[in-house]
């Protein structure tokens, strides 16, 4: 059966310097039945245009009240509601500015797990490293994460042509089924400056929802632009 598949992923003008290339990326891909939203949440509906343009269906999202990470938070909502709505087997999740293998949705879904990721590099500069944490050590006593193991330091190993088993992979270039977001909605707690992305990985701990990584799939990601200008990007953000 060829699976009805959602590429889908919030959106923001500030990510606009590759968009481009990730929707000639996206509209190349060679998997056969998929469609793709998009929620942006620029300031206006400007942005709007231009991602329709690109032959995508996508929603504006609202400004948060409270704050920029609740903002993205609704909008990875929006795809998840979109994507439950219609009826799709999988969502691949694929962030605006990772570029993906033409032929990650095959080779992903080939493995038939719950979520299956791609592999990409996050920070810049000196401080970039693998989106990879192998193992989260919880002690459910005291209900509190005691250690954090990344993968930066044991990649050569990490990198065996195999599908590892991880704790956190990201979103940005993520395999996920339906099942999941049955359960699990993407959240984020006021106080902390945690993302979706890491309340999605611990709340597939809790739930015992094994997330997997296929170490041949590796994407280019482009973060370079914003991440050099995040300061001013939160700050406007937040201001609006």
């Amino acid at each position: 059966m060829n699976k009805k598949i959602l590429v889908a992923a919030p959106q923001h003008e500030s990510k606009n310097y590759c968009f481009d290339e990730w929707a000639e990326r996206i509209n190349n891909l060679t998997y056969s039945n998929y469609d793709v939203f998009l929620a942006d949440n620029s300031p206006n509906k400007d942005n709007l245009k231009l991602i329709k343009n690109k032959g995508f269906k996508c929603k504006k999202i609202s400004r948060n009240k409270k704050g920029l990470i609740h903002t993205i938070n609704d909008s990875h909502n929006a795809c998840r509601e979109y994507f439950l709505k219609n009826d799709y087997d999988y969502m691949m999740h694929i962030e605006t500015d990772v570029i993906p293998p033409f032929d990650v949705i095959e080779r992903l879904l080939s493995h038939n797990r719950l979520i299956c990721s791609g592999t990409y590099d996050i920070f810049y500069g000196k401080k970039r490293k693998l989106m990879v944490q192998l193992s989260e050590e919880y002690d459910r006593f005291i209900s509190a994460y005691r250690t954090v193991h990344f993968a930066e330091h044991n990649e050569l190993d990490f990198f065996n042509g195999n599908v590892n088993q991880v704790y956190h992979a990201g979103i940005g270039c993520a395999l996920i089924k339906k099942d999941v977001f049955e359960n699990i909605k993407f959240r984020v707690e006021q106080g902390t400056d945690y993302h979706s992305d890491t309340w999605f990985a611990n709340d597939c701990f809790l739930y015992d929802i094994p997330i997997f990584v296929d170490t041949t799939v590796q994407c280019k990601h482009l973060n370079f632009t914003w991440l050099v200008n995040i300061d001013e990007i939160q700050k406007i953000a937040n201001e609006k």
